[in-house]
């Protein structure tokens, strides 16, 4: 049985407020949790989805390849984040690849159950759209982040401000959810060689500190006034 607390922690839309107790029985019945490993696939890009996917722990990215074989990361997603809603309602194939980039426990709602509850509740309905508001506002924090015309470096710092606010840093003020540096690359449209020389300067002015896997942001003030001083 799947525990309630699990089922209720997708922010996009609160499962259990809009659920009667036969619909929270069906769902309790009808999921199954999933434990990946880093670099794991969920889904793959233009698969007909049979179930939604809500992160439980960890995080996954939203990644396509283009007409020349590279691929591009569009989305980072975490706790609470749900995955798929869109391939469920339109019954057409994902937009993108969804991958692990960390150890990642998601819960997997079946798709028959989800529609049922579409078609008689018009609360979970009202949730479902509540849900696609919520994907774009973040799309809309990510543009006054790092998605947008600025410099690479101020890019930079306004990425690692948005995984500081989106997955949170451990005790010693270590971000929890790191991608490699090579998507951090891909993300922000440079090369590896050139982010890992941007991360070393800001190193050098104490904005953060590093190791080989994680990032620590020592001041988001000063990241904030590096931000916008340029």
């Amino acid at each position: 049985m799947i525990n309630n607390n699990h089922l209720c922690i997708g922010k996009q839309f609160n499962y259990l407020k809009s659920l009667t107790d036969d619909e929270k029985k069906s769902f309790f019945e009808r999921s199954k949790l999933i434990k990946l490993k880093k670099d794991e696939i969920v889904f793959l890009e233009h698969d007909r989805l049979k179930s939604l996917y809500t992160i439980c722990e960890g995080a996954c990215k939203y990644t396509y390849i283009d007409d020349k074989g590279k691929e591009h990361i569009t989305k980072i997603l975490g706790k609470g984040d749900v995955m798929g809603r869109r391939s469920l309602i339109t019954n057409k194939g994902a937009l993108f690849t969804a991958i692990a980039i960390s150890d990642t426990v998601i819960y997997a709602i079946n798709k028959k159950v989800i529609l049922q509850s579409l078609e008689s509740n018009n609360n979970f309905c009202q949730d479902i759209l509540k849900g696609f508001i919520f994907d774009a506002e973040d799309e809309a924090e990510k543009i006054t982040y790092f998605q947008n015309n600025r410099k690479l470096k101020i890019r930079l710092a306004g990425l690692l401000l948005y995984l500081s606010k989106k997955f949170g840093t451990d005790k010693k003020g270590w971000l929890n959810v790191v991608p490699k540096r090579k998507d951090i690359a891909n993300i922000l449209g440079t090369t590896s060689e050139y982010l890992i020389s941007l991360l070393s300067a800001f190193k050098e002015k104490n904005y953060v500190s590093l190791t080989r896997d994680s990032i620590k942001i020592n001041s988001e003030e000063k990241l904030l006034i590096f931000i916008n001083s340029k």
